[in-house]
């Protein structure tokens, strides 16, 4: 599990990027929770900070920032840019929508299907295994929901307390770092 701090720069990041737009119309859309999905995110590749220059992880088998896996969603992958960023969440949180439908709203399982597929999980499950014990890590679901209950007390402050712990450290670095980086003129 990552700490706050971590979460608190991958969500200005996201915020940023202007990808926290494309996380809430997703969220509506299949009524995946937006902390949900953003932990999910999160954890696949740090809501795009993790990400190799060409747009994938998973050693060029995860795509963009959901990690959309190109070996099991080839539809989409052959499809869709790796910086589509827009698509790739939307496909995230239908897929995700899925697994919970199937997992009948069961969060954890749905979530461990998402990293370690929804037969692998459902085989652990009938074994009366964990479905983490699938997962990368053995702790994926775990984690993920870790994550959302951090994304949720985070996403959940409000504006003065936000601005004044987060994003305004945040803009002083960034301010700093620009100042700093941009050459002076006399």
């Amino acid at each position: 599990m990552t700490n706050s701090f971590s979460i608190s720069a991958e969500l200005t990041y996201a915020r940023i990027r202007g990808l926290m737009g494309y996380f809430a119309e997703a969220s509506r859309r299949y009524g995946v929770p937006l902390a949900l999905l953003l932990a999910v995110a999160s954890r696949e590749s740090r809501m795009g900070l993790a990400l190799s220059a060409d747009g994938t992880g998973d050693h060029g088998n995860g795509i963009g920032i959901m990690q959309i896996d190109r070996r099991y969603h080839p539809g989409f992958t052959e499809n869709h840019s790796p910086f589509d960023h827009q698509a790739n969440i939307d496909y995230g949180a239908e897929y995700l929508a899925k697994l919970l439908r199937q997992f009948n709203g069961n969060i954890a399982q749905a979530v461990a299907a998402y990293n370690a597929g929804p037969n692998r999980v459902q085989t652990a499950i009938y074994a009366g295994l964990p479905p983490d014990s699938v997962t990368t890590g053995r702790d994926y679901s775990q984690d993920v929901l870790g994550r959302k209950q951090l994304i949720g007390q985070l996403i959940g402050l409000s504006t003065a307390t936000s601005l004044s712990i987060y994003v305004l450290p945040m803009a002083a670095i960034a301010f700093a770092t620009y100042n700093y980086m941009t050459p002076q003129h006399s």
